[in-house]
């Protein structure tokens, strides 16, 4: 089966001596992609297909494997990570999703193209929290806490729903929910999170995305 679309890499690895197999993203979902002399210099596809580029192809789908026919475009956002902190973030985006995601979805991809391109600097703990929410609202998760009153007090969560109620499966502090939803409410840039907090913040998204996507 042969299709056009766009292909987002993810990763790269040597396969013999010239081969080149990526990790991508498309509309196939997570897939590899098998680049016969991608190393090589005379190849047509050297340079092309490097971690974080977008990539308009005409690909054949052979089983779990794509094979490309053709290159009908090139956004090379690998250039950006010449800056170290910024290619630290795109790894991340990048490990996050061969982890984590797996079947296609066109917010999705929008989505991680476009978290791809910013560069949180010295806010990256922030930024993944903001990518991670930003994630559930496209897949149409939305956590009923966020309309919800929270008190003082510890309290429980439904993982189902997202909701605060006495029969919940997570006991969480109430300053983990209330720094999500100030984070929804105002933004990213206008918050400020220490890091033990954050890393509750971000293992609790996790969790509750992991629920969902199981």
């Amino acid at each position: 089966m042969s299709f056009k679309g766009k292909i987002l890499v993810l990763k790269r690895v040597r396969s013999g001596d010239q081969d080149l197999i990526a990790k991508v993203y498309c509309q196939g979902g997570v897939l590899s992609l098998l680049v016969r002399d991608g190393y090589s210099v005379s190849s047509p596809f050297f340079g092309v297909f490097e971690p974080f580029n977008l990539v308009e192809a005409d690909v054949e789908q052979r089983g779990d494997v794509l094979v490309p026919n053709d290159v009908i475009s090139v956004e090379r956002i690998s250039f950006l990570a010449r800056d170290y902190r910024h290619y630290t973030w795109m790894c991340w985006i990048s490990l996050f999703v061969l982890t984590r995601i797996k079947l296609y979805d066109e917010r999705v991809f929008k989505l991680i193209t476009r978290f791809l391109l910013l560069n949180p600097g010295r806010r990256a703990s922030a930024y993944r929290i903001l990518f991670r929410m930003n994630l559930i609202e496209s897949l149409g998760w939305r956590p009923k806490f966020l309309d919800q009153k929270v008190g003082r007090g510890p309290v429980r969560v439904k993982l189902s729903d997202g909701s605060v109620a006495e029969d919940g499966d997570l006991e969480l502090p109430p300053s983990v929910l209330m720094a999500i939803r100030k984070m929804a409410e105002i933004g990213v840039d206008r918050v400020s999170i220490r890091g033990d907090l954050a890393g509750r913040i971000e293992s609790f998204l996790d969790t509750y995305m992991d629920y969902h996507m199981r």
